[in-house]
Formats: C-alpha cells, structure tokens, sequence
C-alpha cells in the first residue's frame, strides 16, 4: 500500500527505524508513520519508539517494552501464546462422544496471528501509538493499520482521508491519549475535534461502517507523573455521548486490562503485546467480521 519511497535525509529514531518528519501543520510532531504511507516493517522492541511526546503538547516519549518480549513480540504464538486469559473464545473445548471417545471442536483463537490477519484484512484501524502496537507486535498486516506517533482528533483528517481511499469494509478509529494534554483535559474542546472527523466520515463514506475505540485506560504512575492523564475517564464519557448521538458504536475495551498492570510499558500508558489480540477479538466481534 505505501509510496515505495525511504525517508529522506538518513535521520532515524531512537529506536534505530528510518524518522518521519511532520508536516508544517504539525510542527513538533515527530514520529514514525505506519500503515499503507510509510509502515517500518522490522519488529521493533521499543514499540513505536515513544510513549508520550511531549512536543507540540503531544504525549508520546522514550518507552520500552516492559515485558522483556525479545524485538517486542510474544515469544509463543498461536493457540496458547502466554498472556492470554485462559477461558477465552480461542481456547480448545473437548466433548465425548457417544462411545465414550474424544472429539475436538475448535473456535477461532484471538491469538491465531494468521487468522486474524486473514479475517481483519478488509477494515483498516486509524490510531495514535497505541494503535501501532498492532503492526509492531505484528498483529495485523500493514495494510489495516494508518497509525502515527502524536495523532490528535484535529489533526487526523489526513490520516482518515488515506483510509477512505482504501475502500475499507469497516473503519475503525483509536484515537484520544494525544489529545488529553493537547486538550489540556478539556474533553468538550476533544469532543469537538472528533465530531468534526467523525462528520468528515460520513459525509464522505455515508455507507461506510464506523466503529470509536475508547481511550485505553492508564496506570497510576502515568497520573502522578502527568496529571492530565487522569482525564482519561471523562474524555472517554463524553466521547461515548457523542457517539451514541451520532448513532455510531463507541468500543470500551479497558477491561480487558483489569488485574493486568503487567501489560503496560514502563510508561504505565503503551501496552505489550498481551492485550492486542483480545482488544482485537472484541471490535471483530462488533463488526461481525
């Protein structure tokens, strides 16, 4: 899907993959571009490079993975990768049969990568960082994500422009961590951004199916060190009465983090690779994929 071009200039990020300068508009905005326009294909070990930039009221820095992954991705994969909750819809279920024998009956694995790429490979994800941990951990292929560093509600008109050329069966949007500093915890003036992209959508793809991912919550130590961070909660409500306004399907998907502080970067606000695949699991279930 990309251009083909290498970036120019030779300048690379401190995780070591080739650095993507912003537009004029998003001046203090540096971060790698993935997706169709530019995805770095390496595993990367530090995911995406940054966790809360700080530049132009960003909210992405220097983040690690935190859980020792080896290049950022689960070391077993398949059916029984470490980290998934036991209980889950891809787990084995076993029956008897009526001569006392042993039969299988399988249901689809969210950690089964190649079947969830296979299955997602029509709808596209535009998101912040958070969002490119789906290509970093090499959940999904590039060609579902369009994901930056830094992405904002006001400033991902371009990013949702290059999902619509894609002709996607469904489009589905994370966006938010960024904006709850760039906001400065004014979720009415994040709101307003995002009901003017949202607007944008349907004017556009009118037919198209759009689903809001919510804010992904944030550990305590994030709070303490940025108290903005602490909004999360609120933009989150004011983003579900927007949707439900609009009559779009507002995805709360936190829970799936619950007794899980494990699955943060030491950032205390990126994800390891553990979560990607049930948040995964839950939109396909919203869309019916």
């Amino acid at each position: 899907q990309g251009d083909g071009h290498p970036p120019q200039g030779g300048q690379v990020d401190d995780g070591g993959r080739p650095d993507v300068a912003a537009g004029p508009e998003d001046a203090g905005n540096v971060g790698d571009v993935k997706g169709p326009q530019g995805h770095v294909a390496a595993q990367d070990a530090d995911h995406a490079g940054g966790g809360v930039d700080r530049a132009g009221g960003e909210l992405e820095e220097g983040e690690e993975d935190g859980a020792e992954e080896g290049g950022g991705e689960d070391q077993q994969q398949g059916a029984g990768a470490e980290g998934i909750q036991a209980g889950t819809d891809g787990q084995t279920e076993e029956s008897r049969d009526g001569e006392g024998g042993q039969e299988e009956k399988t249901k689809p694995d969210p950690a089964d990568r190649a079947d969830l790429k296979r299955r997602f490979g029509q709808a596209v994800i535009v998101g912040d960082s958070v969002a490119e941990g789906f290509i970093d951990y090499e959940i999904l292929d590039p060609s579902s994500i369009i994901a930056q560093k830094g992405l904002r509600a006001d400033s991902a008109g371009p990013d949702i422009e290059k999902a619509l050329a894609l002709s996607p069966s469904c489009l589905f949007l994370s966006i938010g961590l960024n904006d709850l500093e760039y906001c400065e915890g004014d979720s009415s003036r994040f709101v307003s951004h995002y009901e003017a992209r949202l607007q944008e959508i349907q004017e556009k793809a009118p037919e198209l199916p759009v689903y809001v991912n919510a804010i992904m919550p944030v550990l305590p130590a994030a709070v303490e060190a940025k108290p903005v961070m602490g909004c999360v909660d609120e933009f989150n409500g004011a983003l579900k009465a927007l949707c439900e306004g609009m009559g779009i399907p507002f995805l709360d998907n936190g829970d799936i983090l619950d007794g899980h502080e494990d699955w943060y970067q030491k950032d205390s606000v990126h994800l390891t690779s553990q979560p990607y695949p049930l948040w995964l699991a839950r939109m396909e279930e919203a869309a019916g994929l």
